[in-house]
């Protein structure tokens, strides 16, 4: 019996090396892959997203997340992107029933604090994406 034969039985893997990993994204990437399918999708008015969703992070900071939401509600420009963080939210907290911004600031309103503070830690994440990635697209 060979070495690896032996490690893998002592191990209770007979076939260990046929064993693959699964594929496990971890939240970050999550986060970048919806970032980026949302600029790639952005076909109009990219120039007015792209100044709002600069702006985001410090509006987060300064104002919170209701202000902010709805802040970009009254524009034309961030309704897009309050739509596309609301989808995010919804599948990454698995909150189900936000499915556009106007959801969203209803959850918001109805939520308790550790449920606000959640959205506010992963909205504040996600938007920091979004941000890069319109910044590497517009250095481009």
């Amino acid at each position: 019996m060979r070495r690896s034969e032996r490690v893998s039985w002592n191990l209770g893997l007979k076939n260990y090396r046929r064993v693959k990993m699964a594929k496990i994204e971890s939240l970050e990437q999550v986060r970048a892959k919806h970032a980026w399918e949302f600029i790639e999708s952005i076909d109009k008015n990219f120039d007015k997203i792209a100044s709002l969703t600069r702006r985001l992070p410090a509006m987060l900071l300064t104002s919170g997340l209701g202000q902010t939401v709805a802040f970009c509600l009254s524009k034309d420009e961030g309704k897009t992107v309050i739509d596309n963080i609301a989808k995010h939210l919804s599948e990454v907290t698995g909150i189900e029933g936000i499915t556009c911004g106007n959801d969203l600031l209803e959850k918001i309103k109805g939520s308790n604090h550790e449920t606000y503070i959640i959205f506010s830690r992963e909205t504040l994440k996600y938007v920091t994406w979004l941000k890069r990635l319109i910044e590497a697209q517009t250095e481009e």
